[in-house]
Parts: C-alpha cells; structure tokens; sequence
C-alpha cells in the first residue's frame, strides 16, 4: 500500500487508486473500444482532484469540465457516474450543473490533510492495484472501509502524509 508524489507545484500527491481507476476502466471495457477510443475517464478524475483545496469537497462545473475534456457533458456525467460508483470520488450534491464532489484519499490528497479523516467522512475504500498491474488475473483490489486499514496506510506512509515531496512539474496542469 503505497503512494506516490503527482509532483507539481501543488503539492497535490496521488496514490494507487489513480492507475487502479484506469486498470478497472479498461477491464470492464474489455477490447470492446478501439485504444484510441478509451473513455475520459483518468482525465476526468485526474482535473478534479487537481481541484483540491484543503479537506474540502471539489466543486465541479461539468459544462467547464466537458469543454477541458472535449466531451460532452452527458458523457462526463456518465464517467463521473462511474467513478462515484466505484468510489473513487463521492458525489455531495448537484444544483444547476455545478456538483461538490469529495475524492477518495488513496486517489489524492493534499499534505496537511489526514486521510483517515476523508475516507472516514464518506467510508472510502482503500483503492490498490495487484503486483502485476494489468497482467493480473484482477488487476484492483479495493479493501473495504475499515479504519484500520486507512491507520495501516497512515502509519506506513507517514512521512508521504505529513511532509510529502513537492516537485515543480505536473502535466496534469498543463491540460
């Protein structure tokens, strides 16, 4: 159970659950979409937890989102949908196209923040990928919420939680 550094200026660092979501989106699809056909998916969930700002939810406008992903903003409902319903993200309301979304803190979290007190908040999941990535015969594997799961995680990534690396380039931002 590991997390990684996004390494931008934000000081925003992502963990497994960001690959998993991308592993879990490819298997459910299967060779059914052509490799340059693949859903927004990663994008989507990579623009709103770039959207991070302390232990607050995200607001998100999906007409702005829709135009940064060049979809249409019923096909970023639908992705969004996804992610909420393999809770990668908690949806806390929609009101005239504008949602507050809460992201899962083994898909991003910002330093200073607990994640043990986001996952409790919505009883999120820890979101992992398998030693052998895709290749394996279930490449995710999501440990249900339990607080001593998320203590687990903590306390074996406390320097990552407490003091985690900031770098000064993210292509995330560049979107």
């Amino acid at each position: 159970m590991a997390m990684n550094s996004c390494g931008c200026d934000y000081g925003i660092s992502n963990g497994p659950a960001v690959l998993a979501a991308d592993f879990l989106r490819r298997c459910q699809l299967g060779g059914k979409v052509s490799p340059g056909q693949w859903p927004s998916t990663m994008l989507i969930l990579l623009l709103v937890y770039t959207g991070l700002q302390g232990d607050k939810p995200v607001l998100v406008d999906f007409d702005d989102l829709a135009e940064r992903v060049r979809e249409s903003v019923e096909q970023v409902r639908t992705e969004v949908a996804w992610l909420v319903e393999h809770e990668f993200l908690a949806l806390d309301g929609d009101v005239d196209g504008v949602a507050r979304i809460w992201v899962n803190p083994s898909v991003a979290f910002l330093p200073g923040t607990d994640p043990r007190v986001a996952a409790a908040r919505y009883r999120f999941p820890y979101i992992d990928t398998a030693e052998g990535g895709m290749g394996a015969e279930e490449p995710v594997i999501v440990y249900p919420y339990e607080p001593e799961v998320w203590n687990a995680v903590y306390d074996a990534q406390r320097e990552m939680f407490e003091d985690p690396p900031v770098f000064r380039r993210c292509p995330a931002h560049a979107v």
